[in-house]
């Protein structure tokens, strides 16, 4: 495990709205994942979904006085989810999955909070990570091999700087700010995708 129950037992201690952001910064991270899925599989107007989810998110948070309906969000995300009972899923239909999980990640930890969503949204940043590199080596590595891996070792910098910086901070408009400009990670997403 890459990743050892401690640090999940420390995501699962996070309050409602640290995993939440936790979550957000992963699924915005992972936009051009999705993005590019939605391209590629024609889902028009998907990629467009998933920005103005995030938008309405990084709002929700910036204002905690709002009167956003995060239940309706989710709503209107649902139809540009992609179905995981499908049999035929191609590595990209598993990335677009990863990418949507911390989405929703984000607002269940809202509406729902069952203490685990940060935790479902770290584990579907980094199964993108382990996905991408066996997928281009066409091998399978044990957990001790990935960890030596840049990529691997770039995402487990990440979230850990991301659990530090939302653990010791308060809720205010300014660490929102700070998390946006953090989750844009220079137009590059967890697994090396750009629009640009």
């Amino acid at each position: 495990m890459i990743f050892g129950e401690k640090y999940y037992g420390m995501l699962k201690k996070l309050s409602p709205w640290r995993q939440s952001l936790f979550s957000l910064v992963l699924a915005q991270r992972q936009y051009p994942n999705y993005a590019l899925w939605c391209e590629v599989n024609e889902v028009k107007g998907g990629a467009k979904a998933y920005q103005k989810t995030l938008n309405t998110l990084w709002e929700f948070h910036k204002d905690k006085f709002n009167t956003i309906d995060l239940e309706k969000v989710l709503d209107e995300f649902e139809p540009y989810l992609l179905d995981d009972e499908k049999n035929d899923l191609s590595v990209g239909d598993l990335f677009s999955l990863d990418a949507t999980l911390s989405l929703s990640s984000s607002i269940l930890a809202i509406i729902m909070h069952e203490g685990e969503e940060a935790e479902m949204a770290s584990r579907a940043s980094l199964s993108g990570v382990i996905r991408q590199i066996e997928q281009s080596s066409d091998c399978e590595y044990t957990d001790e091999e990935l960890r030596e891996m840049e990529s691997v070792d770039n995402e487990v910098n990440f979230q850990i700087e991301l659990y530090e910086l939302l653990e010791k901070s308060k809720r205010e408009p300014s660490l929102v700010d700070k998390l946006y400009k953090l989750s844009l990670n220079g137009g590059v997403s967890n697994i090396g995708l750009s629009l640009e």
